[in-house]
Parts: structure tokens; C-alpha cells; sequence
């Protein structure tokens, strides 16, 4: 319908988990970044472009807020949880540990599967960047590291990386916002399936510690922050 505003989210139509699609819809939005930090998350203008009632996004709002990802100000009401200076700082200090400690075993357990799904995961990246398809390349660098990650083998490892996951990608996806950096994020996973390939953990771990840093660099710097690395 002409002037009708065009919906970032779609619609549900399923009667069944209404809050639960709810959730899941807006959870994407924010994690994607469709829906930016600080904005205000209105409940019956979320109701009408999901085509549901107000319930089942409120119920949604208060999971999103548990986990971080949606605050409550007095008087604005809900909004898009910015990511503040102490939330970078954690989360890259745990993707250091974490990554750091995944990437190393996979130095030394790898198959010849493993290498080729991580040489693949690569080419896609090369080929995102070409076309300039900035959702395809974010795809495959998340892959990328869910690659070792998952093969790591401990699970309460994987849980503990699970469980900000998606504040990390919201990091991620600010920092290859444009085309200008994809280059060297590129050419820092090709550094890191090298050194997979020749079996060295210790320079693998490295190689990886040098792409976080890069990554948080960039992010940093995007909000107008000076760089310390610890």
C-alpha cells in the first residue's frame, strides 16, 4: 500500500510460539544490526510490522533484555542495548582466551576435512568481497571461527563462547561495516589456515590473537576511541 512503511523484521503468521518467533525475528534484528544500538524498540509499532498482537513482544522484550541485548530507560522505555567500552573489553578479552586456546588444539587435530571446510569458508570470503555482498562475508568469517571452535570438543567451553556470541557479532559486523577493512581480515585468516596447515599451534594462537586485536582496533576506532591492547 503506497506511503505504507517497508518492514525490517516481516511478518509472523504461525499462531503457535508467537512470543518465541517474536523473539527470535527481533533478536536478529539487533544481532544483524537492522535494528541499531539505542533505538527505540516501540512495542506496538514491533506488533504491527510482525502482525501480532503487543503480548508476545513484550515477553519477547524482557527475554532480549535478560540477555543483554535490549535496555529499559526511564521515560524512553525499551531500546537497542548499546555496546558500551567495558562490554568490548570483556568480550574481546574472552575471545582471546577462548579462540585462543580452540585454534591451538585445532593446530594439531585438524583433518584433511577440517582444512579444506576452512579453505572453502575463505574462498567465500574472497568472493563476498569481490561482489561486495557484506552478509555473505560475515556469514563465512563467523563460520570461519565456529570451525575450530566446535571442534575444540568441550562443551562447556562451546557454552561459555555461546553465550556472547551474539554480542560479539554485533562487534563483528560494526567493524566490517565497510569494504575497506575485508582485505585485512582476509589476509589474517589466510595467515591462520597456514599455520593450521603446518601444524603450529603456537603461531596458529598468535596469528588468531593478531585478528582479534586488529578487530577490536577497528571497532574502537569507529567510535572515536584510542587503541590500548593489553
Amino acid at each position: 500500500m503506497k506511503g505504507t512503511k517497508r518492514s525490517r523484521l516481516g511478518r509472523i503468521s504461525a499462531i503457535k510460539f508467537l512470543s518465541n518467533q517474536a523473539y527470535e525475528i527481533i533478536k536478529e534484528a539487533i544481532v544483524s544490526t537492522k535494528l541499531r544500538p539505542g533505538e527505540r524498540l516501540k512495542v506496538g509499532e514491533l506488533a504491527r510490522e510482525l502482525g501480532i498482537s503487543a503480548t508476545p513482544v513484550r515477553e519477547a522484550l524482557t527475554r532480549l533484555e535478560q540477555e543483554g541485548l535490549v535496555e529499559t530507560i526511564r521515560f524512553k522505555g525499551a531500546l537497542v542495548a548499546q555496546i558500551d567500552d567495558h562490554d568490548v573489553e570483556e568480550i574481546f578479552e574472552l575471545r582471546e582466551l577462548l579462540e585462543g586456546a580452540a585454534v591451538k588444539r585445532a593446530a594439531t587435530t585438524f583433518s584433511t576435512i577440517d582444512l579444506q571446510q576452512a579453505e572453502a569458508l575463505l574462498e567465500k570470503m574472497r568472493g563476498a568481497y569481490k561482489t561486495g555482498d557484506m552478509g555473505s562475508y560475515a556469514k563465512a568469517s563467523r563460520d570461519f571461527h565456529h570451525l575450530f571452535i566446535e571442534k575444540f570438543g568441550n562443551q562447556r567451553m562451546i557454552s561459555a563462547f555461546k553465550s556472547f556470541d551474539d554480542q560479539l557479532e554485533r562487534v563483528r559486523l560494526t567493524a566490517i561495516r565497510t569494504l575497506e577493512n575485508i582485505p585485512l581480515f582476509i589476509e589474517d585468516y589466510e595467515k591462520i589456515l597456514e599455520t593450521l596447515k603446518k601444524r603450529e599451534p603456537e603461531e596458529a594462537e598468535g596469528a588468531l590473537l593478531a585478528h582479534i586485536r586488529r578487530a577490536k582496533e577497528i571497532f574502537l576506532k569507529s567510535k572515536g576511541h584510542k587503541v590500548t591492547n593489553r
